[in-house]
């Protein structure tokens, strides 16, 4: 049975989706839930379900595009709480300019730079703040959430793929860097989630024969492999790039 007791995770983009099931499940197997967004409303509503249940939760403000705000995200979490156990880096946010689901000669600069920053710098900013803490305790586990668009391509999400695409190669080097630290770190690659992101989006059913499960996920699926990779269960588990998808990459 996993069990977090005493535990600390700190989550980004842990306001909803992925993130929110991560932070409910960590705390309901007996760890404390830091939530990192920019969505304080729902943020500190997520931390309201979590205490009502029983469950040890906090908030703190971070946008991902902001490095300062990630080390504070950090230093924010230690002070509070006295240590971190685990790092997920889920957080992420479409892109909504007008070159939104652009080919690649059209993407913007402001579109690549939205991809790289949220889909991979974010996560090496907390990644190398986290690292020094995680080392001092004798080790931690990290979780990045990457994607199977880092496995193949498709059409009109360029700049996003090649920034999952570098973030399972910054979860293997990560890995290969720190393992003799006692620091575990790993990735989860989902497939089509149930998210608020697409929500009330009508299932193409082309799209869906392309899934031999013939159904999408549910961010509490993706949430039990983030959590395993985060366990004792996992101890050893590093570099590892699980992929979580219905069956649809294969």
């Amino acid at each position: 049975m996993i069990r977090f007791d005493g535990r600390v995770a700190v989550i980004t983009g842990g306001a909803s989706g992925i993130g929110a099931a991560v932070a409910r499940l960590f705390a309901a197997h007996g760890g404390t839930a830091v939530i990192a967004d920019l969505d304080g409303t729902r943020g500190q509503g997520i931390v309201q379900d979590i205490q009502a249940a029983g469950g040890k939760a906090d908030f703190v403000p971070c946008n991902l595009g902001d490095a300062a705000m990630i080390d504070g995200m950090i230093d924010t979490a230690l002070a509070r709480h006295g240590r971190i156990d685990f790092l997920h880096n889920n957080g992420y946010a479409p892109w909504r300019g007008e070159d939104a689901g652009a080919l690649a000669a059209d993407i913007s600069d402001g579109q690549w730079q939205h991809a790289m920053d949220l889909g991979v710098t974010s996560a090496f900013r907390a990644v190398r703040r986290a690292i020094p803490v995680m080392t001092a305790q004798g080790g931690g586990s990290i979780v990045n959430t990457s994607s199977i668009a880092a496995f193949h391509a498709e059409p009109r999400i360029g700049a996003y793929a090649v920034a999952k695409a570098a973030l399972s190669q910054l979860t293997r080097a990560v890995a290969v860097e720190y393992a003799a630290t006692g620091i575990r770190c790993n990735a989860v690659c989902p497939g089509v989630i149930q998210t608020p992101l697409i929500d009330g989006a009508p299932l193409d059913p082309d799209f869906m024969r392309t899934i031999p499960m013939g159904r999408l996920g549910t961010p509490e699926e993706i949430a039990h492999v983030v959590l395993f990779l985060a366990s004792d269960l996992a101890s050893y588990v590093t570099g590892a790039i699980i992929v979580a998808d219905g069956g649809r990459t294969i």
